[in-house]
């Protein structure tokens, strides 16, 4: 989402670079009438004071986020200060033309164009809905189709795949409030693809940033499996121990039991030999 806010603040800077070169060293074309040139000013200072609400939106909704993501806050003011200059550039324009300054024709019809690009753009990068185990997300439109595409790779069991674009996710995506779910995924991909050393890694990742998600609970689970898995049945027994007490009434907890009865159990620790008695 970083990029797309980066792209649309990059489209505005450069209509506010157009307009500036062009105002005072563009070539002479067709000009507008002071009707025309007042009514397309108008138009433009409409459309951009439009566009200054949708950003503030944006901001509240951003901010309403069940876990905030302070990095698209930030793009999303630099993109905020970005169309505050160019309302200035569409204000300075107005002010010329009302001075008896004619405009260049082509300027108008230039901006108009970028404007509506921005505009375009400014949807593609608008939180939209996920709905994930029960819960719904608001999240950019690229984060929603990576994740999906992440889910998609693992139902169909390319679990190699599933961790390659798990960790691009989470570098393209580091404050998304599907994190969590990303993180639950790779420990899954990575148990399936019998890398239990790597699964083990991701699923104390995520007991360690996410201590109160619902899925803690399961993701100790699966943790205690990978741990059976790599040969540690003891270090899965303890964390099994650890899961019914803390989480009793938990499904995860009822299954628990079921597996620390089929792990081995350990080696009684065989009796100090007794002193030989000295003969007196």
């Amino acid at each position: 989402m970083t990029g797309l806010y980066r792209s649309v603040a990059a489209s505005i800077s450069s209509a506010a670079i157009f307009i500036s070169l062009s105002t005072f060293a563009g070539p002479t074309l067709a000009l507008f009438s002071d009707d025309e040139a007042r009514r397309a000013i108008i138009d433009l200072r409409v459309r951009v004071e439009s566009l200054s609400s949708t950003i503030e939106e944006m901001d509240k909704r951003l901010q309403s986020s069940a876990q905030g993501q302070l990095q698209l806050l930030n793009e999303n003011e630099r993109l905020r200060q970005d169309i505050a200059r160019l309302r200035g550039l569409v204000e300075e324009t107005g002010r010329l033309a009302s001075a008896g300054k004619n405009q260049q024709k082509d300027l108008y019809l230039d901006l108009d164009q970028r404007i509506n690009q921005i505009d375009q753009r400014i949807k593609q990068v608008e939180p939209v809905a996920i709905a994930v185990d029960g819960t719904t997300y608001r999240v950019s439109p690229g984060e929603k189709i990576q994740f999906e595409e992440l889910r998609e790779l693992l139902r169909t069991g390319e679990f190699k795949k599933t961790v390659q674009s798990a960790l691009a996710f989470q570098q393209a995506f580091p404050s998304s409030a599907l994190s969590a779910n990303v993180l639950l995924t790779r420990g899954t991909a990575l148990y399936a693809d019998k890398d239990y050393k790597n699964s083990i890694l991701a699923r104390q990742e995520f007991i360690e940033k996410f201590p109160n998600h619902p899925a803690r609970p399961q993701a100790t689970l699966n943790l205690a499996a990978s741990q059976a898995e790599s040969g540690n049945p003891n270090t899965a027994r303890g964390i099994l121990e650890n899961l019914i007490k803390s989480f009793p009434n938990s499904s995860a907890a009822a299954e628990a039991k079921d597996r620390l009865k089929a792990l081995p159990r350990p080696a009684a620790t065989a009796p100090a030999p007794a002193k030989a008695q000295q003969s007196k």
